[in-house]
């Protein structure tokens, strides 16, 4: 007679984390929730949101993090949640304890969750969970953190054709960004937007950057992008990575956050607008891609310091005039588009330098 021994293998959670923001990871506790959420299952992780990706480069996470997508935090967890993973977590390390809570109960309402337990994770103080998570405790007893109920939140408030929106835990004196464009400063600890047929019409706690707001011609407030502050808070370390160049020539257009997917195969980012070149030539840095940047002396300070890849150069031009050199240099060199083949990176510059040259006022090279 046989005897049969049924033997019963333990199943591995899946888990997959969202990585939101550079602070979580120049802190360090991205990196301490990740290393305990290994030791409850299998991780995979991914960045949500686009700054965070300079720091991962910093601290040689790029093998631990993925970094390849540029998603919107809820883009992010969608997916994961989409692919049946065991347990989604958020990551995050807001400014303070308020701002990180409010962001994450934000992002609720846009997810789809089916029966996915969603753990948050807040480096400013605090955990929670959305649905059934037999982890919680455990967890929330690892990193210290105490336990918070989460509510979602609506973004805006609407009503007909007008929508408000309100910022909470800002800074007076942050900067203030919606979509990637400098609005003002603010001069309160919460600021709310008001859009009516999606043009913004009223920003109170902020003193305003008309040039700023002129440039946002159309805003969906309810899936804008507003930032406060600088797009780093503590940055550490500095490093650089290789990747496979292409004989192209991108123009980035007060778009910096775009730096990355955009121009780290290229051979050369053309850069609009002093914090632009500020930001892009900082992030493309890491990946050795020189700019060439047009400035006309108005930079805000979005952040303090800059690296710039060897061959760049910096083109001032008279004030208030950097959008209009950057339009001219958009049809004449680029033809209309964003992008165009460039097998000389010296010829481009004597292209540029002679189309600006009645209103250049200093060139700077690195």
């Amino acid at each position: 007679m046989y005897h049969w021994e049924i033997v019963c293998y333990p199943i591995t959670m899946r888990i997959g984390v969202v990585v939101h923001g550079a602070e979580a990871i120049d802190s360090g506790f991205a990196l301490k929730a990740i290393r305990t959420l290994e030791r409850l299952g299998d991780v995979s992780v991914s960045l949500g949101g686009t700054m965070g990706r300079v720091a991962v480069i910093d601290h040689s996470l790029e093998d631990l993090i993925d970094i390849t997508h540029r998603e919107r935090p809820s883009t992010a967890l969608q997916r994961l949640i989409d692919d049946e993973y065991d347990l989604v977590v958020l990551v995050n390390h807001g400014k303070m304890l308020e701002s990180g809570i409010r962001f994450a109960e934000l992002l609720l309402p846009k997810l789809n969750r089916k029966k996915t337990p969603l753990l948050i994770i807040e480096g400013a103080g605090a955990i929670g969970c959305i649905g059934i998570c037999d982890l919680l405790e455990q967890v929330a007893s690892s990193l210290q953190l105490p336990l918070y109920h989460l509510s979602p939140r609506i973004t805006a408030e609407e009503t007909g054709n007008r929508l408000v929106r309100r910022i909470s835990g800002v800074h007076p004196g942050e900067l203030i960004q919606i979509n990637g464009v400098i609005i003002g400063r603010a001069v309160d600890q919460e600021i709310i937007v008001t859009t009516e047929n999606k043009k913004i019409t009223r920003v109170s706690g902020c003193e305003i950057k008309p040039h700023g707001l002129e440039k946002l011609e159309e805003t969906d407030l309810a899936e804008a992008i507003i930032r406060t502050g600088t797009p780093r808070q503590s940055p550490t370390g500095l490093r650089q990575i290789q990747t496979k160049r292409k004989e192209i020539a991108v123009l980035i257009d007060h778009d910096a956050e775009s730096s990355f997917e955009r121009a780290k195969n290229a051979s050369v980012a053309v850069t609009v607008g002093d914090d632009t070149t500020a930001v892009a030539a900082d992030i493309l840095y890491r990946v050795g891609v020189p700019v060439i940047g047009i400035t006309d002396g108005d930079r805000d300070g979005l952040i303090d310091e800059t690296r710039k890849a060897s061959g760049s150069i910096i083109i001032r031009v008279q004030p208030g005039t950097d959008d209009c050199m950057g339009k001219m240099v958009r049809k004449q060199v680029f033809k209309g588009s964003k992008g165009i083949e460039c097998p000389s990176l010296q010829e481009l510059k004597r292209n540029i330098l002679k189309l600006l040259k009645d209103d250049i006022i200093e060139v700077m090279e690195s």
